[in-house]
């Protein structure tokens, strides 16, 4: 399973997923929802025998090292939540 993850909506660590300056609360919250339903997401496929691999929208620009992750992953050599 691949998933293709958007920096701000998922809270990755870069600077796309920068946080919100007003409504912090409401956003705090949104986010940690988001990041621990794609845990229990992974987790569960795992269990079902799934490999997961996830690709940050930070990631989509450079092409080959993007192509060769995949790549990689699809050959079985890489798996990483």
């Amino acid at each position: 399973m691949i998933f293709v993850h958007g920096c701000f909506w998922h809270a990755h660590s870069c600077n796309r997923g920068f946080k919100p300056k007003t409504n912090v609360e409401f956003w705090q919250k949104k986010l940690q929802t988001n990041q621990l339903r794609d845990e229990r997401a992974v987790k569960e496929l795992h269990a079902a025998g799934w490999k997961c691999l996830t690709i940050w929208e930070c990631e989509v620009g450079d092409v080959e090292r993007l192509a060769h992750r995949v790549k990689a992953f699809l050959e079985g050599g890489l798996e990483q939540q």
